[in-house]
């Protein structure tokens, strides 16, 4: 039996160290023995340098975000003699230090989206292998009917004001500030039709600003603010639209008490501050509808798998790659991005109709069950380390 070791690092409401226990689960039920490494163990290290000590046994070592890829050249050299898999769950800006640090040889590269694989294969050309897996959800043994749940409209996440985030734009430094607020003008002009690091590009070319497209990556970390804007106002204006019709949002994470948008006597504040994904997944149990928003065309988020597996209708704007998924109107339900102003028409329609959405919420589930959780994620990894086979869903 092929053994793994699986280092498992701390995270914000524990969402990666439960997704790391799950993608474990996965290894197991591909027929691997797996061993797991918590990074905030008090013995972390003594079990991690006799692990070390004994990699010839192991067939790899996973982790999310490459935990310790930065030091294989000082602390950890004994990492670089095993083969490795990082999987990247967010931008790979955040772990450019992890990514400079590996020698490459061995190392495996998972990204969750395909814009940024293409990033780290033109940045970072000495790895073995670098793929996009998209992301898994967190599964839901036994689910309440929907009939039964308390919650008509659910939102997980943090709030922040579009004013707040503007202020961040205004600290980047000369002409690169100057751009940066045009840039973000632009966005809202346009109706978030473009994703904001293509709405930067649009505006350089415009500008005759030229680059090489090396030098148009680097340049997108003094833009990365707008990253935060975008996805701010695309939450904010998804939200008013509902609130400002008298629809009643449900919501947990930080700063909604600052919320004074329109319609503000509508929103249902179930928590001022971020809660563990378990408190979550319990929330999205309870609702009958998952909100969704996203700012990005080549990626898929946990929060759509999750509440597709807690036996909610997600709702969530319109994009091409969830055709690969799911069937709109069947599975998922979705709104156009550039028309929020729609969507209180589609929370109607559910919610006056819950035979149908019963019946949506129950194949989006079924889907996700058989092939969107991080347990199967888990299996897909140790698939793809045995026949370096593409992904399939």
């Amino acid at each position: 039996m092929k053994k793994v070791l699986v280092i498992k690092g701390r995270s914000a409401y524990n969402v990666l160290r439960k997704a790391a226990d799950e993608i474990a689960e996965g290894f197991r039920a591909y027929g691997c023995e797996t061993e797991v490494l918590d990074t905030q163990a008090e013995d972390f290290l003594v079990r991690l340098s006799g692990c070390l000590e004994q990699r010839e046994q192991y067939a790899f070592c996973f982790s999310l975000q490459a935990i310790g890829w930065e030091q294989e050249c000082t602390a950890l050299p004994q990492l670089r003699d095993m083969r490795r898999v990082g999987w990247l769950v967010d931008d790979p800006f955040f772990h450019e230090a992890r990514l400079i640090g590996s020698v490459g040889t061995g190392a495996y590269v998972l990204t969750v989206q395909d814009a940024f694989t293409q990033r780290i294969r033109e940045m970072y050309p000495k790895f073995e292998m670098i793929e996009t897996l998209y992301h898994g959800g967190f599964a839901s043994e036994q689910v309440p009917r929907w009939e039964d749940r308390e919650i008509d409209v659910f939102f997980p996440g943090s709030y922040t004001s579009r004013e707040a985030v503007w202020e961040k734009l205004k600290k980047i430094d000369g002409i690169m500030g100057s751009i940066a607020q045009k840039v973000a003008a632009r966005l809202i002009q346009n109706g978030h039709i473009r994703t904001w690091d293509e709405e930067l590009r649009c505006y350089l070319e415009e500008i005759q600003f030229e680059m090489s497209e090396d030098e148009f990556q680097t340049l997108l970390r003094a833009f990365y603010p707008l990253d935060e804007f975008q996805r701010v106002c695309i939450r904010e204006r998804m939200l008013e639209e509902l609130l400002k019709a008298g629809r009643r949002v449900s919501v947990v994470g930080r700063g909604w008490n600052t919320y004074q948008g329109g319609g503000s006597e509508n929103l249902d504040i179930l928590s001022e501050e971020g809660v563990d994904i378990t408190e979550v997944i319990r929330y999205m149990q309870n609702s009958r509808i998952v909100l969704h928003n996203i700012n990005f065309e080549t990626g898929m988020h946990e929060r759509i798998f999750t509440a597709m597996l807690a036996g909610a209708v997600c709702v969530t704007s319109k994009y091409q790659l969830l055709k690969k998924f799911f069937e709109d109107g069947k599975e998922i339900v979705t709104y156009p991005a550039d028309a929020p102003e729609q969507l209180p028409v589609v929370i109607d329609e559910l919610l006056s109709n819950p035979g149908r959405a019963a019946k949506i919420a129950a194949a989006g589930r079924k889907k996700a069950l058989q092939k969107h959780t991080w347990k199967r994620r888990g299996e897909q990894i140790a698939k793809w380390m045995d026949d370096g086979l593409n992904f399939t869903y």
